[in-house]
């Protein structure tokens, strides 16, 4: 039953389909497509033929595509081989592959629900 549910709060954005707006997505958000505005999500996937350039937040963001502008991840961001951000980052822990673009600025959020950098893969 729970699992029904989770599927009715999430949304799919599949490869070739371009919506423009801003959209709240209770649970999971899974972009393959492009999205023109803002996306505020529990969790948001950008496969790697997606791509969002606008306001993207969400407790965990993992990039394998695109994504331009304003980033907030209130737990982890997660940018892949794939991945390519450009913008304004704020974060509470990150995981960056080789490979991977970032262009813009960092910052983390000392607020945020862990502090704890000596742990991180980033050397």
């Amino acid at each position: 039953m729970s699992n029904q549910s989770d599927s009715l709060e999430s949304v799919v954005i599949g490869d070739g389909v371009v919506v423009k707006g801003t959209f709240t997505v209770p649970s999971k958000a899974i972009i393959n497509g492009v999205i023109e505005g803002d996306l505020t999500a529990e969790e948001v996937l950008i496969g790697p033929t997606g791509k969002i350039t606008g306001r993207v937040s969400a407790k965990v963001i993992d990039v394998r595509g695109q994504l331009h502008n304003s980033i907030i991840s209130e737990k982890s961001l997660f940018v892949r081989s794939t991945g390519k951000i450009a913008g304004k980052v704020q974060y509470s822990e990150i995981e960056i592959e080789k490979g991977s673009e970032i262009e813009g600025t960092l910052s983390q959020d000392a607020n945020g629900p862990v502090a704890n950098v000596g742990g991180s893969n980033l050397a």
